[in-house]
C-alpha cells in the first residue's frame, strides 16, 4: 500500500495512508520516526522507553511518502516476557497530515535466531482512514564480524499487498556511551504500494547513532540514502519513489 496520501485519496475515497511496520531493520536498534517500534526481541523484564524524534523526510517504502515534508513523531512502547506494546504519533512540518499507529506483538528467541509475529491498527483521524497490518520478522545476531541479518514482512489488510525488507546491520562502539552502526536493505513490493510496480524496490544505506546522556536519556541519530530500483513512472506508486537522501535527530528516555 502506498504511503503517498494522494495516491490513496485517488484509489480509496475511504482511506488514504497505512503504516509501515516497524521493524525494517535498516534501522538497527535506532528509532525511525516512521519504523518506531521494536518488536523482534524477547524481554527479559519489564522494559519501557519512550522516543521523541524529527526526520527530514517520512522515509518509507523507499518513497518520500510527504512529498518533502518533515515529520515529526513520538511513541511510547513497553516490552515484557515474550510480548511488547506501542503507540505512535506522526505529523508533518505543518501540520496537515497526521497519523497513529498502535502495535501489539509476541516474540520468541531461539539458540541463534529471533522471531516475532505482530499487529498493528493505523488511524488517520484528519482523513477518516484506517488500516489493520499484520507483520512477522526473523533476526539473527550471530553471524560472523558481529554482523546482524534480518527479515521481516507485512501485510495490510485494506489493499490486500505486502512489502518485504531484508537488512544486515553492523554496530561499532568507539566509547562507552556511543554506539555508530551502518545497515543497508532491500525492499520488494507485492501490492502494498498499491499502484506501484511489483519486485525489488529500493536499496538503502543508513548511518545511525546513539549517544547515552544522563539520567536514562540518549540522543540519537541518522542519514540515509535510498536508491531507487526499477522505477517507472506510468505507476502512480511510483511518483514518489526516488534516490532519497533522508536524516533525522531524536531523543530517547529509557524507564
Amino acid at each position: 500500500m502506498s504511503h503517498d496520501p494522494k495516491v490513496f485519496m485517488k484509489t480509496l475515497p475511504i482511506f488514504s495512508f497505512t503504516l509501515s511496520s516497524i521493524a525494517c531493520w535498516l534501522s538497527g536498534h535506532e528509532p525511525v520516526p516512521a519504523k518506531p517500534f521494536e518488536n523482534i526481541h524477547a524481554h527479559q523484564s519489564l522494559e519501557a522507553h519512550s522516543h521523541l524524534g524529527w526526520s527530514s523526510h517520512y522515509f518509507s517504502e523507499g518513497r518520500d511518502a510527504l512529498n518533502g515534508r518533515s515529520l515529526w513523531s513520538g511513541s511510547l512502547e513497553a516490552g515484557y516476557d515474550h510480548f511488547s506494546l506501542g503507540v505512535w504519533y506522526g505529523q508533518d512540518s505543518d501540520q496537515s497530515y497526521r497519523e497513529w499507529k498502535y502495535s501489539l506483538a509476541v516474540s520468541q528467541s531461539f539458540s541463534m535466531v529471533d522471531a516475532y509475529a505482530g499487529f498493528t491498527y493505523v488511524s488517520l483521524p484528519g482523513e477518516g482512514g484506517s488500516d489493520r497490518e499484520w507483520s512477522v520478522g526473523l533476526s539473527s545476531d550471530s553471524l560472523p564480524w558481529g554482523m546482524e541479518s534480518a527479515f521481516e514482512g507485512y501485510y495490510s489488510a485494506e489493499v490486500k499487498g505486502s512489502f518485504f525488507e531484508w537488512s544486515n546491520r553492523k554496530a561499532i562502539q568507539p566509547a562507552e556511551d556511543l554506539e555508530i552502526s551502518i545497515a543497508g536493505v532491500f525492499g520488494w513490493n507485492e501490492g502494498y504500494v498499491e499502484d506501484g510496480h511489483k519486485g525489488l524496490n529500493h536499496f538503502a544505506l543508513r548511518l545511525g547513532s546513539h549517544h547515552a546522556l544522563k539520567s536514562g536519556f540518549s540522543l540519537v541519530g541518522h542519514l540515509v540514502q535510498s536508491w531507487a530500483i526499477d522505477r517507472d513512472s506510468r505507476y502512480g506508486g511510483d511518483q514518489n519513489l526516488k534516490d532519497l537522501f533522508d536524516f533525522g535527530i531524536g531523543l530517547e528516555y529509557e524507564f
